[in-house]
């Protein structure tokens, strides 16, 4: 943390200049410079790998997609397309690209460039997180599991340079959702392939003076657990219409020291308020607050292959001990809601049976069948946490001494950087894991989760039932009929627990006053061509 507030010192003489009394949030003003506190320091900023939200949020001023989210976040609008079509049955959507788009070096926006970045999404050798997005597109699935190599028989196809078609093989209402994501901004191949090659994750391309990128902004300078500084992009198709000049994403560790870099005028804009100080800001400052609900939810992944937790008893156990009620009292106060369902009620209009409940009795029955009753022999588990921002660690000394008091079970908690947590997840080498994601708005993105081999199935589920009702709730075109199918699975995850459920946040943003055009998104989108600064 000193560190970052080095970098800040040096920010506030890099803006402010000669005048001393000036804050950094008044100098950058005067610039037309927004300043954002990010938490996370960027592992990389490769969109079609990315699998942080604050990562999301330095790549949609990088890079945009076809479509993304309106304003308001209730419908699909044109970005790097014009605009679509889609086929009577629904199999085939057809997009028009916008022929004045350009990269970030003057070279031209393609249908190619989206079509190469999608196979890139797919490519095995690649593995992002999020490839499943994909497959509804005809052949992308076996692309990705090696079954199919000739990418040509993929459904993505660009018959010249402004037109993307992709092929489906089941109709998917929720595509142009899933086309708003990260994986799905394009990437500008010909560096890739300069530096490195387009089948690795990351590289030497993503770096200032190297990277190319076809969003509002370009990336002038990343210093390492310091900034990320972009700059208008004068080849961006839109750029008369971006006030910003450019944009600042500070990595913040400790929420407390963000809330106070916010009040010291050093700060426009922070993700993250301690709940301490929610109250007192919505009685003093209630213009500078905003709370706002959100889809993401937070929950326990429990590394199902390793025992005991390979033990669904187990696994219902430790759900079950958690009292979710006092957990959010506890750490949360107004930035959360007690989750009984693993999918936030409401989503895509989707209304899940609460499942999930607080019962100490049960619990202990639970772990007793299992083979430890009372607690006894059963081992220390490891609980991995992404930092330790004070939410986290409130949540998750929590919920150890609920697993220790209604239990008899002891929890080491093992706090760790963002890279360190991400390559654990990915790597699979954690016990008890806690998790977070804000999904797109459809209950097929959360519910994937229990599906054999799905990319974000971090828990290692395997269950052919679970596979199976996935796959016939996502083909199902009734949209009742399909949501009552999504309801089967919260009940079959709720039975073997592979992910339990903890709160629902509601996220609060501080935002200075001398910021425009700022509108509350429940994505957490921000709208490059509304945001300015007034001196």
């Amino acid at each position: 943390m000193v560190c970052r507030l080095l970098s800040a010192i040096v920010l506030v003489v890099a803006l402010s200049g000669c005048a001393k009394r000036e804050t950094m949030v008044q100098a950058a003003n005067r610039r037309g410079i927004l300043l954002i506190g990010n938490k996370d320091e960027p592992a990389d900023l490769d969109p079609n790998i990315n699998e942080a939200i604050t990562t999301s949020r330095i790549l949609s001023a990088l890079f945009e997609p076809l479509v993304h989210y309106s304003a308001d976040g209730q419908s699909i609008v044109p970005a790097g397309a014009a605009s679509w079509e889609i086929a009577g049955d629904g199999l085939t959507y057809t997009f028009h690209l916008r022929p004045d788009a350009k990269w970030s070096n003057g070279a031209p926006v393609t249908a190619m460039d989206y079509r190469d970045s999608f196979l890139r999404v797919i490519d095995p050798k690649v593995s992002a997180i999020n490839a499943s997005y994909l497959f509804s597109v005809v052949g992308a699935e076996d692309y990705l599991t090696g079954r199919l190599t000739d990418p040509h028989r993929v459904g993505v196809e660009a018959p010249d340079a402004l037109t993307l078609v992709l092929r489906l093989r089941y109709p998917a209402d929720y595509l142009l959702k899933t086309l708003t994501q990260d994986p799905f901004e394009p990437v500008y191949l010909p560096d890739l392939d300069a530096h490195g090659g387009r089948r690795q994750r990351g590289g030497p391309w993503e770096r200032p003076g190297v990277l190319v990128s076809n969003g509002p902004f370009q990336l002038a300078e990343w210093k390492a657990n310091a900034y990320v500084r972009v700059t208008r992009n004068p080849h961006y198709w839109d750029a008369a219409h971006v006030r910003l000049n450019e944009v600042r994403f500070f990595p913040t560790d400790d929420e407390n020291a963000e809330e106070r870099a916010f009040r010291a005028g050093q700060l426009h804009v922070t993700y993250r308020l301690p709940k301490t100080k929610v109250e007192g800001y919505a009685a003093e400052h209630p213009d500078e607050v905003h709370l706002v609900p959100k889809l993401r939810v937070d929950y326990l992944s429990f590394n199902v292959q390793a025992a005991p937790l390979s033990d669904p008893r187990v696994r219902r156990a430790l759900s079950l001990a958690v009292d979710r009620n006092r957990l959010v009292h506890a750490a949360l106060g107004r930035l959360g809601e007690p989750a009984a369902t693993f999918v936030r009620p409401g989503t895509g209009g989707f209304q899940p049976t609460p499942r999930f409940r607080f019962d100490a009795a049960a619990a202990r029955a639970q772990l007793a069948a299992a083979g430890f009753p009372g607690g006894h022999g059963f081992p220390n588990l490891e609980f991995a946490l992404n930092g330790t921002s004070g939410v986290t660690l409130a949540v998750a000394e929590a919920l150890q001494q609920m697993w220790h008091d209604v239990l008899n079970v002891d929890v080491h908690l093992r706090p760790m950087e963002f890279k360190v947590y991400l390559s654990v997840v990915r790597d699979h080498t954690f016990q008890v894991l806690l998790e977070g994601f804000s999904p797109f708005p459809d209950p097929h993105d959360l519910l994937a989760f229990g599906v054999t081999d799905d990319p974000n199935n971090d828990a290692g589920a395997r269950n052919p039932a679970y596979d199976a009702a996935f796959q016939a709730a996502d083909r199902t075109v009734d949209p009742a009929r399909r949501l009552q199918a999504f309801d089967g699975l919260e009940a079959l995850n709720a039975e073997q627990v592979y992910y339990a459920p903890l709160f629902f946040e509601n996220q609060a943003v501080l935002v200075a006053p001398s910021v425009r055009g700022w509108r509350d998104h429940p994505l957490g989108d921000l709208n490059w061509h509304e945001l300015f600064v007034q001196p």
